[in-house]
Formats: C-alpha cells, structure tokens, sequence
C-alpha cells in the first residue's frame, strides 16, 4: 500500500484505530474471567462463600479490627466488610485477597495493597506536569502538516 498519498494514510489511521478499540473493548470485557482468584462479577452472581476471592474498593468506613470498602460495579454498590488490622485511612484504594464469608465479608486476609489517597492524587498531579513537559517538547520539535497530514522535524 502506497502511504504516500494522504487518504491511504487515513484510511490506515483508521483502521488501526478500529483494532485498538476492538482489542481494548475485548479486554475490558474478559479480563475478569482470566482473574486468578474470582472477583465482583463471581460474588454477584454466585456468591462462593469459603472461598478465596480478590476484591478491591475505596475505604469507606475505619474502626478496630475491621475497615469498609466500597466499589461501584456496573452501576451496583458493593460495600465489603474486612477483617484485618492493616492500618488504613478514608479515601484509601485497598485490593484484598481473602476468604469470603456471610454478609459481604473478607476473613483470613493473604494479600492486601493499600494505595493511600495522597499518592494516588500526586500520581495524577505528576503525570499532568509530565504530559505538559511532554507536549512542549514535541511541539518545539515537530510541526504538522495537514496537506501531506504527516508530522515533519522542525
């Protein structure tokens, strides 16, 4: 294929495109049935108490011995009760890998990942800045020409 011409080019955009959503769309649909242990989907549905699941949410509520999280799954509160005294604040993510049992509630913790607010918000700040340094230094070394729709070292 000539890419020479500025409509091949477009077309073949456009056809890269398509297959990136594609595979994205694919992904954000299957990843939970590849999980290794069950998640939200499974314990909506099914329910496996005694089992070990991985949930993960935003800490809710914080007292002795137990926290609260809360997930939002496709338009559904699931709010999950913790029993483990790792030291966690309100608006923490916290994914959990534990033993399901009655009433929404994670016993036997084997894994747990607290992501604290604070760097969670810093994480965003800094990729901002960095996209901003980024986006400058490709605008001071590139230009784009829309006749030829091709970007050409300035």
């Amino acid at each position: 294929m000539n890419l020479e011409n500025p409509k091949n080019r477009v077309l073949v955009g456009l056809v890269l495109l398509i297959v990136l959503v594609v595979l994205c769309s694919y992904y954000a649909a299957e990843h939970e049935n590849h999980l290794k242990y069950p998640s939200y989907q499974v314990i909506l549905s099914d329910y496996p108490q005694g089992e070990v699941v991985n949930v993960f949410g935003t800490v809710t509520h914080t007292d002795d011995g137990f926290f609260q999280i809360q997930e939002n799954y496709n338009g559904q509160i699931v709010t999950m009760t913790i029993r483990n005294n790792t030291p966690v604040s309100v608006d923490d993510r916290v994914s959990v890998v534990g033993v399901l049992e009655q009433d929404n509630q994670i016993v036997k913790v084997e894994k747990i990942e607290v992501n604290e607010y604070w760097k969670y918000i810093f994480l965003l700040v800094r990729s901002f800045l960095v996209l901003i340094f980024l986006l400058y230094i490709f605008h001071r070394y590139w230009s784009f020409n829309w006749e030829t729709f091709q970007f050409r070292r300035r």
